[in-house]
């Protein structure tokens, strides 16, 4: 991700390596061309073979070649490159103060080093270079000769162009780079606003396609692990509960370690912070602030103005995640709350017109099929009231029939149970058993909360009362069973239904291609409100099946 504008950036260092090479380049070949020019004019002087025209020689070779091995940073001015430059002004002033002062066939090498100043630091520092130039000679040309301070006007044109030439070309430099970042800037972010709308349009399209959670989950997964390669990575949402309190649920995580469903003041840190920032929180050490080692980035998931979940990203190293990469994060995070919202509403929906079908069914059912029922029950009645001795194929049919209105009867009850206040799983789960124990030899063994009150919400458990009344038919019709075991449990907000029977089983492969015992409109029924179901069956051994509601996934999905 961003990688285009990561290489415009290093191709700007290369191009600043570059200028800063040639530069250093060019102020060798000035100094050395100074002393080659002042060996040239000192040989054609009569005081060319003076030994303080050779001291000036010396102290401006010793300069020239110090500053070829270990160059002044014109490019990236500071202080300290500035008191070594001014040092240099201030090394061959004195050393032409050996000789003639400013005279000097040598006063080329000054100019240069006047100029170096005046070119790195503007025009200001280049005037106090030309005066530490003059005051340096001067102190010297006194100390070292018996003529006094003496220069040609010349030679102080020369340091003056020297400072001020440079120095008005520092300025025009100096607006020029400031131009230069600025577009540079505005380039970069319009490079990294490019990058960013790119990688959201992808995710907009991509998440969306699906109304089912799992899909939903698993496509965001793909996108974050491909937009920020985490090592680490976790998506909670934030649900209502039935007792008036807000749980966060973990539907996908890697490396977290978190439970299920927990308390909303139980989330750990760094994850409570970013539930409590208007932004994207990036961390660039989580050590910190936490156990964990790396850099991180959280943000909200927002529908509406309100919180529902949180999704992070995490990786070992530390800062590894840039300013870009949350802004990145946070386009994501509104795609996905969006997303997520609209996947869970409409399982919500789904569960609600299926509900009002199974309604609409009950009531054709009642008033068709059972009026015709009761009528011919009626009929037989009175055909045998009318006869002294009914026939036994009479007898056996009215028997029948009130068979088959009680199972009717029953079967409408299935239909219409449905839970809500005051009418848990528990206790419907109650009603399906002892309506099997009427008609069947079946031992049922149930187990359920004492606590009528530790629920969780009704689309999950109305869902989950479909599955056991198709369980629990399919193992009185088929399984030829004598034993069921059925246990529902509450833990921690996550609720388990484990049914067990010691029938002849089946093959679960054979079970979902042939759709036998429903397994496939079970497993619909589960991934509807994000929970797993777990079929284990082998001829002769029975079957267990076993559903886990607000399900970890890391990797595989329901």
């Amino acid at each position: 991700m961003l990688r285009s504008l990561r290489a415009l950036k290093e191709g700007g260092s290369v191009e600043v390596n570059v200028l800063t090479a040639s530069l250093a380049a060019i102020l060798t070949l000035l100094r050395w061309g100074a002393i080659a020019i002042g060996l040239g004019w000192a040989a054609t002087q009569a005081s060319g073979g003076n030994v303080r025209v050779v001291a000036t020689l010396a102290v401006a070779i010793f300069v020239a070649t110090f500053r070829t091995v270990i160059p002044l940073r014109t490019d990236s001015p500071s202080r300290s490159a500035l008191i070594f430059a001014m040092g240099d002004v201030v090394v061959l002033g004195l050393g032409l103060g050996i000789s003639t002062g400013l005279n000097s066939p040598f006063v080329g090498c000054i100019m240069v080093s006047v100029a170096v100043v005046a070119f790195g630091w503007g025009l200001p520092f280049g005037a106090l270079a030309s005066i530490l130039a003059f005051a340096s000679a001067g102190v010297s040309t006194v100390y070292f000769t018996d003529d006094g301070f003496g220069f040609s006007p010349l030679a102080v044109l020369a340091l003056v162009c020297a400072a001020l030439f440079p120095g008005i070309y520092h300025i025009n430099l100096t607006d020029a780079e400031r131009t230069r970042r600025r577009l540079s800037d505005q380039r970069d972010r319009l490079v990294e606003t490019n990058e960013l709308l790119g990688a959201l349009m992808d995710v907009a399209r991509t998440l969306p396609s699906s109304l089912d959670l799992a899909d939903v989950l698993r496509s965001t997964r793909s996108q974050l692990q491909e937009a920020f390669h985490p090592d680490r990575l976790v998506i909670l949402t934030l649900d209502d509960t039935t007792l008036d309190e807000q749980l966060w649920s973990t539907q996908t995580q890697t490396q977290f370690d978190l439970p299920p469903t927990f308390p909303v003041d139980a989330l750990p840190s760094p994850l409570s912070d970013a539930a409590s920032k208007p932004d994207v929180l990036r961390i660039n050490d989580l050590r910190e602030i936490s156990d964990r080692s790396g850099s991180g980035m959280y943000a909200r998931l927002i529908v509406n103005g309100r919180d529902r979940g949180l999704v992070g990203v995490e990786r070992e190293a530390r800062a590894a995640y840039s300013p870009g990469d949350a802004v990145m994060l946070g386009g994501m995070a509104d795609v996905l709350a969006l997303t997520l919202s609209n996947a869970r509403s409409f399982g919500h929906l789904r569960s609600l017109a299926a509900a009002e079908e199974r309604s609409r069914i009950a009531r054709d059912l009642h008033d068709r099929l059972g009026q015709w029922l009761t009528y011919i029950s009626l009929e037989l009645e009175r055909i045998q009231a009318e006869r002294d001795e009914p026939s036994p194929n009479l007898k056996s049919l009215h028997a029948d029939t009130q068979g088959a209105i009680a199972e009717l009867r029953d079967t409408l009850m299935e239909l219409r149970a449905t839970v809500g206040p005051g009418r848990p799983l528990g206790v419907l789960l109650g009603e399906v058993i002892d309506r099997i124990r009427k008609r069947s030899t079946l031992e049922i063994d149930l187990t359920i909360p004492e606590d009528r009150e530790l629920v969780l919400g009704e689309v999950v458990e109305n869902e989950l009362l479909r599955i056991a009344q198709e369980a629990l038919t399919n193992v009185e019709k088929h399984a030829n069973a004598s034993q069921v075991t059925v246990a529902w449990t509450i833990e921690r907000g996550r609720g388990t239904l484990y049914i067990h029977d010691n029938g002849r089983g089946f093959d679960p492969a054979r079970g979902i291609r042939g759709n036998a015992y429903g397994l496939v409109g079970m497993r619909e029924r589960a991934a509807s409100v994000g929970a797993i179901l777990e079929v284990r069956s082998s001829p002769n051994e029975g079957t267990t099946i076993t559903v886990l509601t607000s399900p970890t996934i890391s990797g595989a999905h329901p």
